[in-house]
């Protein structure tokens, strides 16, 4: 439990991240909408591809809307005091739009 005036740092990937396959982020195909939102590897990525992360131990990923992330921290009481974005340095996308947000939020 995080104290009064007690700062939470948080930060996760722009939910529009996810509507691409990662191909299309990482420039290799056409950005094309190819999935709804939340996004879960377990029901969006190809079989071939799913079973190639999960021997390799890669780490699955999962969306969040913004409602949920910004939402569920005002709802918990926290008072957001900045928002920040950031762009990957890699992937096409970030031609586009910011791949990552980060809040700063106090305890009251």
């Amino acid at each position: 439990m995080l104290r009064h005036g007690g700062v939470l740092l948080a930060g996760f990937m722009n939910p529009a991240f996810y509507l691409f396959s990662i191909d299309a982020i990482e420039g290799k195909e056409p950005l094309v909408v190819v999935n709804k939102l939340p996004y879960n590897d377990l029901e969006h990525l190809p079989a071939a591809q799913l079973e190639k992360f999960m021997a390799q131990g890669t780490p699955l990923e999962y969306s969040h809307s913004l409602t949920d992330q910004i939402g569920g921290q005002l709802d918990a009481g926290f008072h957001l005091v900045a928002l920040y974005e950031d762009y990957h340095s890699n992937v096409a996308l970030s031609r586009y739009m910011p791949s990552y947000l980060a809040t700063r939020e106090v305890k009251p």
